[in-house]
C-alpha cells in the first residue's frame, strides 16, 4: 500500500499566548516521529512510504489534497498536537478529498485524548503510544483486506477498548534504528538562534520523572540511550553535513553522570558539531559545563518559569532562585549561551507589579535569549485540574473543542487575577523590555557570523519591534 505520513500546517493553532513576531520565527523541527514510522515501514514491509511536512512549506489544504491524489496515497497518517487540532481536522478532510481510503491519527494529542480523536469525522483509526509496530500491523491488516480489530496500541474497530498501556517500540532505546534523515528534506531545517548551518533534532532519552504542575510529559518508563548509540547517530548526522543538533529530550540532565559520559564519548570520537539541550537548573556545576563546552555544547535552554520561591514552589519546580542565578552565572563564565523560559500570569502573580518583578528578574539573570509565555493550562496537567477544582478554569470549552475543533476556540488562561487582554499587554511589555535593551542589541550584533545569520536575526528583531 502507499502510505503518506503528514505533519499538518500550523495555520490555525489554538490562539497562542506568544507574540506573533516571536511565533513566526520559531524554527520548524524535523518530524522525528513520522521519520521513525516511515523508516520502520520501509525496512519491515513492501509498502511505499512518503513524508509530507506541510508545516515546513506552510501548505494550504487544496495543495495537501492534490498531493494525496497525485501520489495515489491509500493510507494517510496524520500527527496531532492538541493546539493544532483544527489543522489536523482540516488535513484529515483534505486526505479524504484526495482519495485516501484510510486515515490514521497519532501523536501527543491521541496519547491524551484517544477516544475523542477516534470519534473525529474522517478518522478510521488512532495509534496510541509509539507508532512503529502498531502502524505496521494496521497497514498490513488493511493490505490483506481484513477488518482492523484488536491490534495492540490501535483503536480502529468500535469494539476496540482504549489501550490501558502505550505500546513501546522497545524498553531499550539502543534498539531503535538510527534515523535515515534523507527520507525528508533534512537540509532545509535551521535554528534561528543557531549559527546558520544545517540543523536537526535528536532524542537521547524518553519520559521525565519530575512533576512540574504545568507539564503533561509522561513520567513513566524513563529510558536513555547509551553514549555509544547516541554518538553513532550524531556521526550519521555529521556525514550528511549537519553541524547543529538540538537534543529535544524532555530533560537532558536527569543525572550529571549521564551527561559526562556522553561528552566523554563525543570527545573520544572527535565529533565536531554544535549542540543545544534543555536542562534543569538543579545540579548544574562548573565541571559539567566545562565538559559540555569542550564537547561542543553552545546553548542551554532552562525552564525557569518564575523568580520567586512561592512561584517555584507552586509550579513544583524543585529548585530555588539561588540555584537558578548560580546556573546562569556559571554558563556566562564558561561561555555557553543560555535561553530562559518564563511564564506570565501564574497563580502567584496577583498584581501587575508581581509580573513586572518576574520581567525584572529575567533581565537580571542576563540570558542570551528569553521566551515568555502566558500560562495556559492544558487538560492532563496538575495545574489544569487545580484550576477546575478551584473554579478558575471551565472544563466544558475544552471538551467541546476536542469533539468539534473550531477556529474560534481560545485556550483558557489563568485569569484569576488578570484578564486575557491584560496578560497580552504584559507579555508584550516583557518582550520589549528585554529585547529593546541596547546591551542585548549590541551583544547579538557581535555574535552574527554571516549574512544569512544576520538576515534571520534582523527579520526576527524587526517583527518583534513591529509587534
Amino acid at each position: 500500500m502507499r502510505v503518506l505520513l503528514i505533519r499538518p500546517p500550523a495555520r490555525h493553532t489554538v490562539e497562542s499566548e506568544v507574540p506573533e513576531a516571536v511565533e513566526a520565527e520559531n524554527l520548524s523541527y524535523p518530524p522525528l516521529a513520522l521519520l521513525s514510522i516511515a523508516q520502520f515501514l520501509l525496512e519491515n514491509s513492501d509498502h511505499e512510504v512518503q513524508i509530507l511536512d506541510a508545516q515546513l512549506d506552510d501548505l494550504d489544504y487544496p495543495v495537501i489534497e492534490a498531493r494525496v491524489r497525485e501520489w495515489g496515497a491509500e493510507v494517510v497518517g496524520v500527527t496531532a498536537f492538541t493546539v493544532q487540532l483544527v489543522d489536523v481536522h482540516k488535513t484529515i478532510h483534505a486526505a479524504r478529498a484526495g482519495g485516501a481510503r484510510y486515515v490514521v491519527v497519532g501523536g501527543p494529542h491521541v496519547n491524551d485524548f484517544p477516544q475523542e480523536c477516534r470519534n473525529l469525522a474522517g478518522v478510521d483509526a488512532v495509534v496510541k503510544g509509539e507508532g512503529q509496530q502498531p502502524m505496521l500491523d494496521l497497514v498490513n491488516t488493511w493490505a490483506r483486506g481484513e477488518v482492523a480489530k484488536g491490534i495492540p496500541g490501535v483503536i480502529a474497530h468500535p469494539d476496540d477498548p482504549v489501550p490501558d498501556e502505550d505500546v513501546y517500540f522497545s524498553n531499550d532505546l539502543d534498539a531503535y534504528p538510527i534515523l535515515d534523515r534523507t527520507l525528508i528534506e533534512y537540509e532545509r531545517y535551521y535554528d534561528v538562534m543557531g549559527a546558520g548551518g544545517i540543523f536537526t533534532t535528536m532524542v537521547t532519552s524518553r519520559g521525565c520523572p519530575y512533576r512540574c504542575t504545568f507539564c503533561n510529559t509522561p513520567r513513566h518508563r524513563y529510558r536513555v540511550t547509551s553514549p555509544a548509540r547516541a554518538c553513532d547517530e550524531i556521526a550519521a548526522c555529521i556525514q550528511l553535513g549537519i553541524r547543529e543538533i538540538y537534543f529535544v529530550d524532555d530533560t537532558f540532565n536527569i543525572t550529571n553522570q549521564r551527561v559526562h559520559e556522553l561528552c566523554d564519548e563525543i570527545l573520544r570520537r572527535g565529533l565536531q558539531f554544535s549542540w543545544t539541550v534543555r536542562f534543569r537548573v538543579k545540579g548544574v556545576d562548573r565541571p559539567l559545563l566545562e565538559k559540555m563546552k569542550a564537547a561542543g555544547c553552545s546553548r542551554i535552554q532552562f525552564g525557569v518559569e518564575q523568580g520567586t520561591e512561592e512561584g517555584l514552589l507552586r509550579l513544583k519546580k524543585d529548585v530555588t532562585s539561588r540555584e537558578i542565578e548560580h546556573a546562569f552565572a556559571l554558563c556566562r563564565e564558561v561561555g555557553i549561551h543560555t535561553v530562559a523560559y518564563f511564564m506570565i500570569g501564574t497563580p502567584t502573580e496577583r498584581s501587575r507589579e508581581d509580573v513586572l518583578d518576574t520581567i525584572d528578574y529575567s533581565i537580571q539573570l542576563n540570558p542570551d535569549f528569553v521566551m515568555y509565555n502566558i500560562l495556559t493550562p492544558f487538560p492532563g496537567t496538575t495545574l489544569y485540574d487545580e484550576g477546575v477544582r478551584d473554579g478558575v478554569l471551565d472544563i466544558d470549552p475544552w471538551w467541546r473543542f476536542m469533539r468539534e475543533p473550531t477556529e474560534a476556540f481560545k485556550a483558557q488562561v489563568w485569569d484569576e487575577h488578570f484578564s486575557r487582554d491584560e496578560l497580552r499587554d504584559l507579555l508584550n511589555t516583557a518582550y520589549r523590555r528585554f529585547y529593546w535593551r541596547p546591551r542585548f542589541v549590541a551583544r547579538n550584533l557581535l555574535q552574527i557570523r554571516n549574512l544569512a545569520d544576520f538576515r534571520r536575526k534582523a527579520t526576527a528583531g524587526l517583527r518583534l519591534l513591529a509587534g
